[in-house]
Formats: C-alpha cells, structure tokens, sequence
C-alpha cells in the first residue's frame, strides 16, 4: 500500500499544476458537448422527453463533467489559498448565471428550430455548474461518492457494451469490427473510469454515498430501461437486455463497495482517516 500512496500523491500533485487541471476540464467539457450532440442529441431533443428526465439520460456526457467539476473542488481544497477558492466559486457562480440565461433564451419567442433543440443540453450544462458553484467549499463524501459512482458505472457500462460489440461481429464475420466509434469510445471510456476510481482517493466514500448513489442511480436505471431512455446501442449486435442487468449488478455492486469502504478507518491509498475525518477529504 506504500506504494500505491506514493503513486497517488505524485498524480493529485501532477493535477494540482494549473496546467494540467486545465487540461483535464478542457477536455471533459469538450466531451459532454460532443456526447450531448452527437450520441444523446436525438433523445434530448424529442418533445416527448420529460424535462424531470434530462439529468438521467446522458450518463457519460454529464458524469465526465461532474467528474472534472469534483476534481476542481478536491484540488482547490487541497492546494489553493483560501482567496482563490473564493474567486473561483465566483467564476462558477458568473458561469452558472450565464448559462442559465443561455439556457432560457431558448424559451425566446422566435427562437431557431435549432437552437430550441439544444434546451436539454444547456439545462443540464447549466445544473451541473450550479452543484458545483453551491458545494464547491463544502461538497461532502455523498456528493463525490455519487460522482466517482457515475464515473465508474458508466465507464464500465460502454467499456462492456463495445466488447460484446466486437465479439458479437467476430462471431459473424470472422473478426472484430474495429469500428471508429468503439475503437474511440472505449479509449476514452477507460479513461472515463480512471478519473472515477482516482477521484476515489480523496475522501472516504461513507454510508451517505452509498445511500445516494443507491438512490440516484436505481432511478437512473429505471429511466433507462424501465422507461425506454437508454444509451443508443447496436442491438443486433449488443443484447439490450444484457445491458440492462449488467449495468443494474454494477449498481448493486458499487453499493456494496461503497458501504464496505464507509467501515474502513484507512482511505484507499492505506493513509489513516480517523472518525472526525471520515466525512472530510484526505
């Protein structure tokens, strides 16, 4: 465990760099406007969707947001002065406010076909920056648990799907069908559950986490199954019904883990947390 807490400082000190933080929410807000428009767009933009929906629907888009957002607010804790994590939660503040106006004119009288389309989009952009502009001084294990959670159960949701996508057409056509999307997604799907586990180790996930991630997620898979929202699929390749028990056992199991975790005194790097920390980052 020494050296898994050695290998661990070295990165959360490599994020810290300013650089590199930057680098990590460029690219994670890069990845929801791109999975927002171009894998979940159809189904966010349908009339017929429910607006008390749109937060359960892009999974991976929105969680490798958040996941950036809960990496800003660990770091910032960790790292920063008490004057720029002020000016940084007024940032987010502006940037929240803004895009909540953006969001609204989309309601505009006149407003492009178009540009009404992308509603959901900017709805979700906008709530996911109000989370992190209200809890960035003081977001506790349930709320990084839930987004470590998302992170990691979505990752592995994709990761899946395009392995029993490339098994499936090298059953049927004598090799895996290497296609630009799976090759790209499951890529970045890795990276995806990387950025969970490693966001992991800053706290202490506690029975909360587990109750919210319980919670949030047992309706997130509801939506998607019980109500028809799920990720767009090959299905004459990938068995939806698979899907749907593998993601609802990754559900189960990551409760599971959370709450085993919440027993433990030591964070996942092996550093003592004791019991006045346990609900505090590490």
């Amino acid at each position: 465990m020494v050296w898994v807490a050695e290998r661990v400082r070295y990165f959360q000190r490599l994020v810290a760099v300013p650089h590199i933080l930057a680098l990590v929410l460029v690219i994670d807000v890069v990845a929801y406007f791109a999975g927002l428009l171009y894998w979940y767009g159809p189904v966010m933009a349908d009339p017929a969707t429910p607006a008390w929906a749109w937060p359960f629907i892009p999974d991976c888009p929105l969680f490798g947001l958040l996941g950036g957002l809960g990496l800003l607010i660990v770091t910032a804790r960790r790292s920063w002065s008490e004057a720029a994590r002020g000016q940084a939660q007024h940032v987010l503040r502006l940037a929240t406010l803004v895009s909540i106006g953006v969001w609204f004119s989309t309601y505009w009288p006149g407003a492009p076909a178009g540009w009404v389309a992308l509603r959901a989009m900017w709805a979700v952009w906008a709530g996911a920056l109000l989370v992190a502009a209200l809890w960035f001084r003081q977001a506790s294990p349930w709320l990084l648990g839930l987004i470590a959670f998302g992170q990691i159960k979505y990752g592995v949701w994709t990761i899946t799907a395009w392995l029993l996508y490339w098994r499936s057409t090298a059953a049927l056509f004598g090799s895996p069908h290497f296609s630009p999307d799976s090759v790209v997604m499951t890529a970045t799907h890795i990276g995806l559950v990387a950025q969970g586990v490693f966001l992991l180790f800053y706290f202490r996930p506690t029975l909360g986490a587990a109750l919210a991630g319980l919670i949030w997620f047992g309706v997130s898979d509801f939506v998607d199954y019980g109500l028809g929202f799920y990720p767009a699929i090959p299905q004459q390749f990938i068995s939806l019904d698979g899907m749907q028990w593998s993601t609802i056992a990754v559900t189960g199991l990551l409760v599971a883990l959370y709450a085993l975790l919440s027993q433990r005194r030591g964070d996942l790097a092996g550093r003592d947390v004791g019991p006045e920390q346990a609900s505090q980052y590490t």
